[in-house]
């Protein structure tokens, strides 16, 4: 089981921002089911990369995500982890999620 940090992402507001117009970070996102997730990366000026999880936190897709792209999850997710950094994460490996102070 891994640890991510990360900067949590819960409301719509904040779903919606995500990561544009900021510089890099790692934002992780809770959605309130689990559905295919639609990613657009406008004004996100960097590539990153998207980790997809299923409600018991394993990572069901991986995708690397280019600036002004977009992008719809093959499988549902319940919660999404962005960053620019390479986590080396695997398909089917479990995570836990620690707050960004």
């Amino acid at each position: 089981m891994r640890v991510v940090t990360g900067k949590f992402c819960k409301t719509f507001l904040s779903r919606s921002i995500g990561l544009m117009f900021s510089k890099p970070t790692t934002l992780i996102f809770e959605f309130p089911n689990e559905e295919r997730i639609p990613l657009h990366m406008w004004f996100v000026f960097y590539p990153i990369n998207a980790y997809f999880l299923d409600s018991e936190k394993k990572i069901v897709e991986i995708k690397r995500l280019i600036p002004f792209t977009l992008f719809t999850s093959k499988k549902k997710s319940k919660y999404l982890i962005e960053t620019v950094e390479n986590l080396n994460l695997k398909k089917g490996e479990k995570i836990l999620f620690k707050t960004k102070i």
